[in-house]
């Protein structure tokens, strides 16, 4: 979890670490100052660093590198960061600094602003040396120790140029040559046989010699290439005799391909006597003609494994068509339980017995055991702000409802967040009242008195009422995998950015396939909060959104271990009251070990609301 109670003021410089020249290092120290709660902070902090190229927005370019147990004495620490090589190419750049105690499960608490590096890291990429010796000077490529700038030799093999120069020697370069000339390009005729040329532009090089189809650039046009032997793969648009082409990803125009075989994109003109189409789309030429073989056979004969058609009256005669899913607007249909029908914007989840929990990744409370569920309906999204502020604003208008917090939301359609646990029970109440439904949750053990204001730690849940209710931890974990069985996530075992709204970390879990930091669809509009709208993410196979991701969770159950209490069939979780009640599901500022479906977050009292935690509803059938 990265957010953090504490209050940061750092005021820091960057420093780099001495090597030599010769062996240059990457990393950097960082001395900066700490307060906690408006004191200098002593003790041990876990630091967290991220480098962007802008003061405010836009995507880190590095990072986050993460320094754990940092000592910190009378507010000021030192400490080095290494982004690695190739990020430090002249642009300004900004450190984010992320704080919190050591040890501490709580996420990092970011700091503002981000503080602009000075250029002492600089220092270590040297993009324009200045000095007199060229490429066959005493200092130069072929010297004995390299190029002269500013401040005496530079590492062999890198060559200034001042002037246009033509590579003569017959000897490989495999340095850095710097040009100054306006395209910052190099220019040359190359003579030899090219064996070891890559990435050659023909437009700026003459070559001679015979290159092989691995060396020749995509962008080349070759008329009549009778001085060059394709016998290999090519790519990029070939004019002239594709003969002897084996495969031609592009031979949009190539007049003959007798002997072409492989995968072929565009018109190709002239004899094509031997070439074989071997597949049609993703299937085989041979399933396609066996397609259509049965599809020239179908009749409206009852004969098993064929294919059926009308008959001449549009009839089948085939007998009764069965099916246990019908997809339409139902029209004519008749016999129909009306349990069978979801209420709108709510999906089935089937009663079944599955194993709660797994042994994936060695969670102490969540070790898997065998549990039994009856059919719910549930909200297919996460409660929306909108529909949040529809209900509350009937109930504390016109139903004498009051709640503690009045909620929160990016936008309409983004999950409402900042709501308590007693605030979304009290919820459900009024949206059970305000449908005509009976409310599930009262002040007493006889039901007799509707749970409607004060932040009351004995609440009693009616389970015969029809109302809307909070999920039981045991409901939403089997609704969350989706019909799926000892997987991760709702759709297998690895997750990234494309699936659910979290903050990877790729360093971190090696199941989490990035890319780091905030999930693009959530920085829409800014990262505090970094939700999503509902929907976002393709389903689950129960049809539900968000189950990994986007915002945290409430559930009925006080949290406890094991699973199964009191019983191994609808389990309502321990008898409290307790400390705390259960989070389930994973937030947008959560990394990806929230997002497993057996993940359980405990550290929560009723009575606390963050822009992290929303809540969906069931009901019963």
């Amino acid at each position: 979890m990265r957010n953090s109670i504490l209050a940061v003021i750092v005021a820091a410089l960057g420093s780099l670490l001495t090597n030599h020249v010769d062996a240059q290092g990457t990393a950097f120290t960082y001395q900066g100052r700490l307060n906690d709660g408006g004191n200098p902070a002593s003790g041990n902090y876990d630091l967290t660093f991220s480098l962007y190229y802008t003061n405010t927005t836009g995507v880190s370019v590095a990072g986050p590198v993460t320094n754990s147990a940092t000592a910190v004495s009378n507010g000021l620490f030192t400490t080095a960061i290494d982004f690695g090589s190739g990020v430090f190419n002249g642009t300004n750049c900004w450190l984010e600094i992320g704080v919190r105690t050591n040890g501490s499960v709580a996420a990092f608490g970011l700091l503002t602003p981000r503080q602009p590096l000075t250029p002492v890291p600089y220092a270590l990429y040297a993009l324009t040396p200045s000095g007199t010796n060229g490429v066959n000077g005493t200092n130069g490529l072929n010297g004995a120790t390299g190029a002269t700038g500013p401040a005496g030799p530079l590492v062999p093999n890198l060559a200034y140029l001042t002037t246009n120069q033509t590579f003569t020697a017959s000897n490989l370069f495999n340095g850095v040559l710097i040009a100054t000339n306006t395209a910052n390009q190099i220019t040359a005729t190359f003579t030899g046989n090219g064996s070891a040329l890559t990435g050659l532009n023909v437009s700026a090089a003459n070559v001679t010699g015979q290159l092989s189809p691995a060396q020749l650039p995509a962008s080349v046009v070759t008329n009549g290439a009778s001085g060059l032997n394709l016998s290999g793969n090519l790519t990029g648009t070939f004019t002239g005799n594709a003969s002897t082409a084996t495969t031609a990803t592009s031979a949009t125009t190539a007049t003959t391909a007798n002997n072409f075989s492989g995968t072929l994109a565009g018109d190709v003109t002239g004899t094509q006597g031997a070439t074989v189409v071997g597949t049609v789309g993703t299937s085989s030429a041979a399933n396609v003609h066996s397609a259509e073989l049965l599809a020239n056979a179908a009749t409206s004969a009852n004969t098993a494994s064929t294919i059926v058609k009308r008959d001449g009256s549009g009839n089948f005669s085939a007998g009764t068509v069965t099916a246990t899913a019908f997809v339409g607007s139902g029209a004519g249909l008749t016999g129909i339980a009306a349990a069978a029908t979801p209420p709108v914007g709510m999906v089935l989840i089937p009663a079944g017995t599955f194993s709660m929990g797994d042994n994936l990744d060695g969670a102490s409370d969540a070790t898997p055991i065998s549990i039994t569920v009856s059919a719910i309906y549930m909200d297919v999204n996460l409660v929306s702000y909108s529909q949040w502020k529809s209900v509350y604003y009937w109930a504390t208008n016109q139903a004498g409802y009051g709640f503690a917090d009045a909620g929160a939301g990016k936008a309409a359609n983004n999950p409402v967040q900042t709501v308590d646990w007693f605030d979304c029970v009290k919820w459900c109440n009024a949206r059970s009242q305000q449908a005509g439904r009976t409310p599930v949750y009262y002040t007493d053990a006889g039901y007799t008195h509707i749970y409607t204001n004060l932040e009351s730690y004995t609440v009693y849940m009616n389970p015969a009422a029809n109302g809307y209710r909070l999920p039981t931890e045991a409901e939403w974990e089997k609704a969350a995998r989706g019909g799926l069985s000892g997987q991760r996530f709702p759709w297998g075992n690895n997750i990234d950015e494309s699936l659910a709204n979290y903050y990877g970390a790729t360093a971190s879990y090696t199941y989490d396939l990035g890319p780091n930091g905030y999930n693009t669809v959530g920085s829409v509009g800014g990262t505090s909060p970094a939700t999503s709208p509902v929907g976002s993410f393709a389903p689950n196979g129960y049809g539900l959104n968000d189950m990994a991701g986007n915002v945290l969770e409430w559930c009925w159950d006080w949290y406890g271990t094991p699973y199964g209490q009191p019983s191994n069939t609808n389990p309502t979780g321990p008898v409290g009251p307790l400390s705390n009640r259960v989070l389930r599901g994973c937030s947008w500022d959560h990394y990806a070990n929230y997002a497993r479906c057996a993940n359980r977050t405990d550290a929560y009292v009723p009575n606390f609301a963050n822009y992290y935690i929303g809540f969906r509803c069931v009901r019963g059938l």
